[in-house]
């Protein structure tokens, strides 16, 4: 039930701002690289817990008999692929809105942002298959224990050597979660170092329009930075508790997703103010 009503909670949250972001296309028929992200973070998002809504049930319920193993081969796979790409997603979040605010005079760095919004499908297109290349294998590794009382909570993932089995979940580790993590808090400190080194510049020139961009900016940094911990501690406990069980990360998901859609709503201009609307 607690499991359910957070995913409730989540999936209106992010529902709504895919809702907002889907008008905001269809008046404008465009929308900004930071937008997308969001968008197809959000979408993402509802996808998982669709899935993870029937992991659930037949989960708890030992429904488990009735559809066997390829119940959970397709659904886990589902889990972590959706779950790896919202992680994903969050880190190119990070990296859009720092090419966004900050303002440098190097070459490449002015070369990229003009090129952002061309940028943002290449991250799109080469998350989705990193993560479907990393969660696909999972799909052949799902054994029941026939002899288990609970067979439905004791499936695991079988390997024919523990070296593969190192290798590979090590690999998920690198690629999903620790490589991201360089990625949010390069592009997080680069926000806060551009907005502290030229507070002074904009308390100086105080004028309408400087002071509401360095609030927006801030709540930016704000909302990232509430991001990267919310991940911290998401990927952190299912790394404690056991990576290879899917149900550690199938509950950390539920609450980051819940989580995120409220960070998203609250710290986004555009996004707040529908709300309040």
């Amino acid at each position: 039930v607690v499991a359910m009503t957070i995913m409730g909670v989540g999936s209106l949250g992010n529902s709504f701002i895919v809702l907002v972001f889907f008008l905001e296309y269809r008046r404008f028929r465009t929308l900004q690289s930071y937008e997308l992200m969001v968008t197809i973070l959000a979408f993402f998002s509802i996808l998982y817990e669709m899935v993870a809504v029937l992991w659930f049930v037949v989960y708890w319920f030992s429904f488990c008999s009735y559809f066997g193993e390829k119940f959970y081969k397709v659904t886990d796979t589902l889990i972590i692929f959706f779950t790896k790409s919202n992680y994903w997603f969050t880190a190119w979040l990070c990296f859009v809105c720092s090419m966004k605010i900050i303002k440098v005079k190097w070459k490449l760095f002015a070369r990229l942002k003009q090129k952002i919004s061309f940028a943002v499908r290449f991250m799109i297109i080469g998350t989705l298959l990193l993560c479907f290349s990393v969660s696909f294998p999972i799909m052949y590794g799902i054994r029941f224990r026939e002899n288990s009382t609970q067979m439905c909570k004791n499936y695991y993932i079988a390997t024919d050597k523990k070296v593969n089995s190192l290798a590979y979940f090590g690999m998920l580790s690198l690629m999903t979660s620790f490589l991201l993590l360089v990625l949010m808090l390069v592009s997080s400190l680069g926000i806060i170092i551009f907005l502290c080194r030229h507070s002074r510049n904009i308390s100086k020139n105080v004028t309408t329009s400087s002071s509401s961009s360095s609030n927006a900016h801030s709540a930016v940094a704000i909302m990232l930075i509430c991001l990267i911990a919310l991940y911290i501690a998401c990927t952190g406990t299912a790394l404690c508790l056991n990576l290879q069980v899917t149900s550690a990360i199938a509950y950390t998901n539920v609450i980051y997703t819940t989580v995120s859609s409220v960070i998203l709503i609250s710290e986004t201009v555009k996004l707040r103010t529908s709300f309040c609307r």
